[in-house]
């Protein structure tokens, strides 16, 4: 049986999201600030590449667990890389 091969990437900047937040202000003040808050669980791993498979698509985005399940799987080879590894550019396909 042939292994479905797939290209995945860790992408760091999903572990925080940035809110807005308005300031405590009397009088009606309209003034906004940015605050960061750490993400429960993140989807920090993005699907690059998929071959032989119709389960995941390039662009999908796949919590911890779920790497961990593929990489466990028998059915998958897994490449895992790091932020501009296998994706040149940020912009969305």
């Amino acid at each position: 049986m042939n292994k479905s091969k797939i290209t995945i990437e860790y992408d760091e900047s999903c572990l925080v999201e940035q809110k807005r937040v308005p300031h405590k202000t009397k009088g009606g003040g309209k003034g906004y600030t940015y605050k960061s808050f750490k993400v429960n669980d993140p989807k920090a791993w993005e699907v690059i590449t998929v071959e032989n498979t119709i389960s995941y698509m390039p662009g999908q985005r796949l919590t911890k667990k779920q790497v961990q399940g593929l990489c466990s799987g028998a059915g998958y080879h897994i490449e895992i890389g790091m932020p501009g590894q296998f994706r040149v550019t940020n912009s969305r396909y």
